[in-house]
């Protein structure tokens, strides 16, 4: 979508401007000016001739042209009759700063649908409302269309958010740390533009090199997913994203829905489309300082470079944290080290100068540390006061490193020093290195970048389509709606299972011991007995499983049992019958499973299970449609896999049909929308294929689908 209109317009109405100093429509009005935006500035008061010597328009209508975008901040009984005057005059980009809709609640959500009335009729594009507006530091357009108390900095990171008062606080968090950003957006509610609209358009904008998102929702999921995909092969993206608390997760009737919170699913959406995800505002900078200053590192193995040995154990320590490795110096790197390191300094990685070095010192260790072809990376930690020197004077040295050809490998400074006169973060910051206070926020800076780097290197993946008769299946639905079950029976859930090609244990419904007996002996093998009731959920807490029953006496007693302890939770009316099927012997015990969320889709879950699966809580999520890469992933992310990989002698699991049947429940749910929860566990397997059975299955509709 080309979205110049807003970031590039050669001429912008403010309606609702204002001569009265401290007021939102003066202070929008001299921001713009005061930037120096290069285009058009007509502004619309009737109570007014000129703003500071710039000609006033009393409407719309009078205005001497079509301007290429309106910036809308009247009160907000009169926006939407701006908006539709815009329309009218024929301006099709609208920032609406305004507030009092959807986020009010009440008569706010009609006002704003009756705004998104107006915008569809016109043909318009809208920014908010309840917004902040725009910044593009791009001099060719130097355009400050926003009310933010600060201007930012020039650089190569677009900053979308959501929230226009946690906008402000980046902006102002930036400027000490010299972050500069491209452009700035606030999208307030987002009742039209959204995200993937902005990131399609930044995905070739020349002066972005770095996104970074403050997200409270995500309107379609989709639609994201593939722009933040697509851009992320070509640009990091960094996210921080409110709204993650579990609580919605707690009354979830099955393992997959308990376990399918917000932050999982959030998660699992990043992890696909190759987004960076923030935990905090903190980080989101110490990320994007990196990005958008330093290249992306080749490898994991790091080198430190420090003058003191308390903070090189912390980095040290963060570099196993992060799943980076300490670089093993060559013999030709530690000689030349000790040519002019004093006999005390360590030339071993982490290189330790000692307190006495200097800014030679430094630059030397730096070059020579960068040539070493067994490093990828470099972090350089001062701790001030040095003896000799100042970070200053060691910035000015490091200039003559690198202000030629830069080394292709990243260099990050850890400055443990007061922020004075001497301690050269202008200086650093111009070299583009960035600096951090602390050894760990560096670390954890580079290891997203690899991260990332990592992701981009791998295949896309493919979707792999299941033939099955979804025709055929309609009819069990239909059935359970109308008849306003929820549940649906096992029977049925079997039928939709094996329609799949999903492996499934041999079993059926039987209403006597007369009918398990004879199961008994068509299997050749133990079997298992569960009730089949609506009201039974959790069987297995309920006394009503009975496993590896292998003579007719023992068919009997357990048939038996189970009716008894069945009763004590319902009535004879809701029992359906009891479930007879074989006993599965396997090596593992695994978990597959589906949550559709309002937001999401079907998030996909797998995981080691069993009974006990939320208590280990051993499990991997990702959104539907999955493809042949995301399966295995989902394999690999787990902390079983060593296991399933086979370990120490013992026999894995074969994965090939875990992934199958990871792809065909992807399938699944986004061919049935009705199909609200379902949990595959216990899914046995063993690394013989014609042994991997799934042995239990629970399947919930949505009545209203």
């Amino acid at each position: 979508m080309n979205l110049d209109g807003f970031l590039y317009p050669s001429s912008i109405a403010i309606i609702g401007a204002s001569r009265r100093e401290g007021s939102l429509g003066r202070v929008f009005f001299d921001k713009l000016v005061n930037y120096g935006y290069t285009g058009k500035i007509w502004p619309v008061n009737p109570q007014a001739a000129d703003i500071n010597g710039i000609p006033c328009y009393p409407s719309i209508e009078d205005l001497p042209g079509t301007p290429d975008l309106g910036v809308i901040m009247v009160r907000k009984d009169l926006a939407v009759e701006a908006a539709e005057l815009c329309g009218k005059k024929g301006i099709r980009n609208i920032i609406m700063i305004t507030a009092g809709f959807r986020e009010v609640g009440g008569e706010g959500i009609k006002r704003e649908k009756e705004l998104m009335k107006v915008v569809r009729r016109f043909g318009m594009k809208l920014v908010g409302p309840n917004c902040m507006g725009i910044i593009n530091t791009d001099p060719q357009v130097s355009m400050n269309a926003s009310f933010s108390p600060i201007d930012p900095f020039r650089g190569n990171v677009a900053f979308l958010s959501q929230s226009g008062a946690l906008g402000v606080a980046v902006l102002e968090m930036s400027k000490s740390l010299r972050l500069g950003f491209s452009v700035f957006i606030s999208e307030g509610n987002k009742a039209d533009l959204v995200d993937h609209h902005f990131l399609d358009y930044l995905a070739t904008h020349n002066n972005t090199r770095v996104i970074t998102l403050y997200m409270e929702s995500i309107e379609d999921t989709a639609k994201f997913r593939k722009s933040a995909s697509r851009l992320g092969r070509q640009k990091p993206v960094i996210a921080l994203k409110a709204g993650t608390s579990e609580g919605g997760a707690k009354a979830a009737s099955s393992h997959t829905g308990a376990l399918a919170s917000p932050a999982r699913a959030t998660s699992a959406l990043f992890k696909q489309c190759g987004i960076i995800r923030a935990e905090t505002v903190e980080d989101m900078f110490n990320f994007a300082l990196a990005f958008s200053n330093q290249p992306t590192p080749g490898g994991n193995r790091v080198a430190i470079i420090t003058n003191a040995g308390g903070p090189a154990i912390l980095a040290t320590d963060a570099v196993e944290k992060f799943d980076l490795k300490m670089a093993s110096l060559s013999d030709k790197t530690k000689n030349q080290l000790q040519t002019f390191l004093p006999e005390e300094a360590s030339v071993d990685n982490p290189v330790d100068m000692i307190a006495s070095a200097n800014e030679k010192t430094y630059q030397k260790t730096l070059v020579t540390i960068l040539k070493d072809p067994g490093v990828d990376a470099v972090f350089v930690i001062i701790v001030r006061p040095p003896v000799n020197t100042t970070p200053q004077m060691i910035a000015r040295e490091f200039g003559e490193v690198l202000s030629g050809e830069r080394p292709g490998k990243p260099v990050f400074i850890v400055l443990m020093a007061e922020k004075d006169e001497n301690c050269g973060l202008t200086l650093f910051q111009e070299l583009r290195l960035p600096v951090y206070a602390y050894p760990e926020a560096a670390v954890n800076s580079l290891a997203a970048m690899l991260h990332y780097e990592q992701w981009r290197k791998k295949s896309l993946g493919r979707i792999i389509k299941i033939n099955a008769d979804r025709a055929g299946l309609k009819h069990i639905f239909e059935a359970a709606r109308a008849e306003k079950r929820e549940y649906l029976a096992i029977q049925e859930v079997l039928n939709i299972l094996y329609a799949y090609g999903f492996p499934m244990a041999k079993g059926k419904v039987i209403q006597s011991t007369a009918e398990a007996v004879t199961f008994l002996r068509e299997v050749s093998g133990p079997v298992a007995m569960k009730i089949e009731s609506e009201d039974i959920i959790h069987k297995s807490d309920s006394g009503c499983v009975q496993i590896n029953l292998q003579e007719p006496e023992q068919i009997a007693a357990a048939y038996d049992k189970i009716m008894e302890n069945a009763l004590r939770v319902t009535t004879p009316d809701r029992i359906s019958g009891m479930f007879v099927q074989e006993m599965i012997i396997g090596e593992h015990e695994l978990a597959l499973g589906m949550k559709r969320d309002s937001n999401y889709g079907p998030i996909i879950m797998f995981g080691m299970g069993g009974i006990f699966i939320e208590i280990f809580n051993d499990t991997s999520f990702r959104i539907a449609p999955l493809t042949d890469k995301d399966a295995r992933e989902m394999i690999q992310d787990i902390r079983g896999f060593s296991v399933l990989k086979g370990f120490r002698g013992q026999s894995g699991a074969n994965l090939e049909i875990i992934e199958e049947a990871l792809l065909k429940l992807s399938q699944l749910a986004l061919d049935f929308p009705q199909i609200f929860e379902l949990d595959l566990n216990p899914f046995i397997v063993a690394p013989d294929r014609k042994n991997c059975k799934i042995v239990d299955a629970r399947m919930r509709i949505n009545l209203k689908k």
